[in-house]
């Protein structure tokens, strides 16, 4: 599957990091940045990065399949509540289908979306993989 490169590049942002808003007025925390809160309307807000680390709510398990894509099934798809109680959705990866659970701990990791083809790029970005030690 070719991606555009600059496409891509413009992204980076939500291939690589998870991008909250934190409300300075009424305090709540939702996703993607904002120019105002989609609470209560302040623009006092400011853009957070989030740590990455959430639970697993619930989850399946796709067998979609789609040229190219064939290496990378099944994905696991799951709904994540992070540490800052905002939800998000990310493919889970790096666990056997059936080790899944909701309500597992999970972390963002840098993991591999896709590549050209064998020589070709290699594109990376966030997924959720399960926490073996949680650190403190």
């Amino acid at each position: 599957m070719k991606h555009s490169i600059s496409l891509f590049w413009r992204m980076r942002d939500a291939h690589y990091r998870i991008l909250l808003t934190s409300c300075g007025d009424c305090g709540k925390v939702s996703p993607h940045k904002h120019v105002r809160c989609p609470h209560c309307g302040s623009r006092n807000v400011k853009v957070v990065e989030s740590r990455g680390l959430g639970e697993l709510i619930n989850y399946t398990v796709s067998y979609y399949r789609t040229e190219g894509s064939e290496q990378y099934l099944p994905r696991i798809v799951g709904l994540v509540r992070l540490n800052e109680g905002v939800l998000t959705v990310g493919e889970v990866a790096d666990v056997d289908p059936s080790e899944v659970t909701a309500g597992m701990r999970v972390e963002a990791a840098l993991r591999k979306y896709s590549s050209d083809d064998p020589n070709g790029l290699i594109y990376y970005g966030l997924k959720f993989i399960p926490i073996i030690k949680e650190k403190s």
